[in-house]
């Protein structure tokens, strides 16, 4: 998927590509299956919304999978998989 921003065509970045320590504002998701809509649905219902600030607190040691991320005052553990789902945007 691409998205048109200031006259350039540029890839959107995924949640899942963001180094520990990193923040973001959510732009937008993808749903490439049924089952991503279903955990989609998940993540609305605890916050992740567009425009809600995330931040990358840790990945596994070796496999970098699974990472930690806040949102508001909350932590939550995803699959890389998972997180790609999410699109963002660079604070």
């Amino acid at each position: 998927m691409r998205t048109i921003l200031n006259n350039e065509i540029n890839s959107p970045l995924l949640l899942g590509n963001l180094r520990p320590g990193e923040r973001a504002e959510i732009i937008g998701f993808s749903t490439p299956t049924e089952d991503a809509a279903d955990f989609l649905r998940r993540l609305f219902e605890v916050g992740f919304l567009v425009g809600a600030q995330v931040e990358l607190l840790q990945q596994a040691p070796y496999s970098g999978d699974p990472i930690s991320v806040r949102i508001k005052e909350a932590t939550y553990a995803l699959r890389r998989e998972e997180a790609n789902l999410v699109q963002v945007s660079r604070l």
